[in-house]
């Protein structure tokens, strides 16, 4: 099956006009290029881009949407925070379903194919209500001071916990993650130190407060995550992502009860807030993080590329001129998707 469409974010975000992806009966993508005439479905005037990849959400913490009342410890701390009272009291009363449902509809309808999710509790709940809704999700198991029968677990911060008890999660686990330097408390009681040698973690999110000689320390293996709307709201400023940027990292939306899990107005944000900081940061910087940079750091969303499996969207193409990147990142919304591509399936978004 051949596919055309005005433009196709080829590989690492390159842009083609008047591009073709060729895939085969199991839906992998055998070649992309330029269309240079043959039978092909024509998508129409749209971009063809991969699938968005959400680096970091909370989804359970949607039962006490837009409270915002107290500090953030107050709020989302471990283990006296408010929304651990709440999901806690959610998921014994068998709720939590349903509200799972809803947030993984909302997230699918946003253009999000996977997602790493942050679970309090129920974490094979919420892999599988996802998966139901088209969303890959990579969850983390709140590890509550014990040791969970999950395979990824996270802890709200290393400062929480004893060193010892870090190192042993770090044995147990195939994928460990943790918020590092969030709020100026917990870098000032060494985080980051503890992320890195005590807890070893695969994935670090926030680095809000984090110094460059402190980022010199982050090996490149490393994933961080960065999430700008949630971190201005909270705490008043964002992720030096600039001296961040040879790590590539990943964009989240965090707290589903403060901010839509959209990553659309993500970008956007981190875009403005760019400019008004005089950020060395282009489009395509920002969409790698929500999508290519995705694959090569936790493997979700290949790029359109020969050799992966086809996950794409099919965007409404820019309505004046041909600057496709700035077009996605500063004006697009999910109103403009137009399908869904799985393999050789095409699925209209308004089928959604």
């Amino acid at each position: 099956m051949r596919l055309r469409a005005k433009y196709v974010l080829a590989g690492e975000l390159e842009v083609v006009e008047d591009g073709v992806v060729e895939v085969d009966d199991a839906g992998v993508v055998v070649g992309v290029g330029r269309y240079t005439g043959g039978v092909a479905a024509d998508l129409g005037n749209v971009v063809l881009m991969p699938q968005l990849v959400n680096g970091h959400v909370h989804v359970l913490d949607a039962v006490i949407a837009d409270r915002d009342d107290l500090y953030i410890d107050d709020l989302v701390g471990w283990p006296h925070g408010v929304k651990y009272h709440a999901v806690k009291n959610l998921v014994a009363k068998k709720k939590h379903i349903s509200l799972l449902e809803k947030v993984a509809k909302r997230m699918r309808s946003y253009g999000t194919g996977c997602a790493l999710i942050y679970a309090e509790y129920a974490a094979r709940d919420v892999e599988e209500v996802f998966r139901k809704h088209g969303v890959e999700a990579v969850v983390f198991q709140e590890a509550h001071g014990g040791f969970p029968d999950y395979p990824n677990v996270q802890v709200a911060s290393p400062v929480d916990h004893p060193p010892e008890y870090l190192r042993q999660l770090r044995a147990r686990y195939k994928l460990v993650s943790t918020h590092v330097s969030e709020t100026r408390d917990c870098h000032e009681a060494g985080d980051l130190d503890l992320a890195l040698k005590a807890l070893d973690a695969d994935v670090l999110v926030h680095l809000v407060h984090v110094t460059p000689e402190e980022i010199a320390q982050i090996p490149p293996a490393k994933t961080v995550v960065v999430n700008p709307r949630a971190n201005a709201y909270f705490v008043g400023r964002v992720a030096p992502v600039p001296q961040l940027l040879h790590l590539k990292p990943l964009l989240g939306t965090d707290n589903v009860f403060m901010n839509e899990p959209d990553l659309w107005a993500e970008m956007k944000f981190l875009h403005a807030y760019a400019a008004a900081s005089g950020w060395a940061l282009t489009e395509k910087d920002i969409l790698a993080m929500a999508t290519v940079w995705n694959w090569e750091k936790v493997r979700c969303i290949p790029p359109i590329a020969p050799g992966h499996r086809l996950r794409a969207l099919a965007v409404a193409a820019p309505y004046i001129g041909s600057n496709v990147l700035k077009y996605l990142v500063k004006r697009a919304t999910h109103a403009d998707i137009v399908a869904f591509l799985e393999g050789a399936s095409i699925r209209p978004a308004a089928d959604l």
